[in-house]
């Protein structure tokens, strides 16, 4: 599975509204549907139950005292092995996060489901801020919160914030400075903690300062010209080019891909974009989120939380650096 949605219950675990998804897969809602409809449509309508782990010693059974199976109420299929003090975050407190958002905020879900299993849970909506790159470029951002969590150890319980390209769909994460500078752990919460939602929300209430600090380096990223050289080096340096290290094959043709992209991907004919440091790191994310071999991991749970979003926040960084 190439998109990496959970097809355990036999259809696949998305719903969504809107554009129909690139892989085809999902249930599609109309706008403005309650959060339990969203929660049968997800396929997210089971919990994450804790069971001892046991075994056998010459056909005794034995129990561990400080090791549990986390497995599925609806199937039973094991989820993971975790310790004690593992704190589980159930599928529906990732859809319940959203109720006052949504009730009283104007923000409108987009998107929900599970991956791999159900390992993975996440929840997507649109927080109703749109902004345009550039004076009459065309070039739309809107900005989205993320709440994702996992049961297997891979993901800690993250609220991050999101930006889509209107033109293209391609997704980008952006930096909450204020957050990472004040090293606020409820935006990132670990399973040794308990997930608190409100507190969350609480940070999440920086999404104003967070967003023009955002627009702002968008705009300088669209008016800082790059020539063939210049974006050769860029892409070079993030595949992992050093002085004493060229880049790998896979890397090379990555490399040509991305300058091909530079040209060919939705959006980058308009002038934001067109031989511009924003273009550069939009080619980045539409690689990730469009291009990038399947065979690589799936690509839905790459370009969120796996290699493919460690590339595109790279090339933010990267981008931010080069204005300095």
């Amino acid at each position: 599975m190439s998109h990496g949605i959970d097809e355990s219950t036999g259809k696949p675990a998305m719903a969504y509204v809107g554009e129909r998804p690139w892989h085809g897969l999902g249930e599609k809602l109309e706008k403005g549907q309650p959060l339990e409809v969203w929660m049968g449509a997800a396929r997210l309508n089971w919990e994450i139950e804790r069971k001892p782990v046991q075994y056998l010693v010459e056909g005794k059974l034995r129990t561990m005292d400080d090791r549990f199976v986390l497995s599925r109420s609806d199937s039973g299929a094991a989820l993971s092995i975790v310790s004690g003090s593992y704190c589980i975050v159930q599928p529906r407190e990732v859809i319940e996060f959203y109720r006052d958002l949504v009730s009283q905020y104007g923000y409108t879900l987009e998107t929900a489901g599970a991956l791999d299993g159900g390992r993975k849970i996440w929840a997507l909506a649109k927080t109703g801020k749109t902004s345009e790159i550039g004076r009459g470029a065309g070039d739309t951002l809107e900005a989205y919160v993320l709440l994702a969590t996992s049961c297997d150890k891979t993901l800690a319980t993250t609220a991050a914030f999101t930006s889509v390209r209107v033109v293209c769909q391609n997704t980008l994460f952006f930096a909450i400075d204020d957050v990472r500078r004040a090293k606020r752990p409820e935006i990132k919460v670990a399973h040794d903690s308990r997930f608190n939602a409100l507190r969350v929300k609480v940070d999440l209430g920086l999404i104003d300062s967070a967003w023009s600090d955002f627009l702002s380096k968008a705009d300088r990223m669209a008016s800082r010209q790059m020539k063939k050289p210049d974006l050769e080096s860029f892409f070079d340096e993030l595949l992992g080019k050093t002085k004493d290290k060229s880049l790998s094959a896979r890397a090379q043709k990555e490399r040509e891909t991305l300058l091909s992209l530079m040209g060919s991907a939705p959006g980058q004919n308009l002038a934001t974009a067109k031989d511009t440091l924003w273009g550069a790191v939009n080619a980045v994310s539409y690689f990730v989120d469009h291009v990038r071999a399947a065979g690589q991991g799936p690509r839905l749970d790459s370009s969120w939380f796996g290699i493919g979003c460690h590339l595109k926040n790279a090339a933010w960084t990267k981008a931010c650096s080069m204005m300095q």
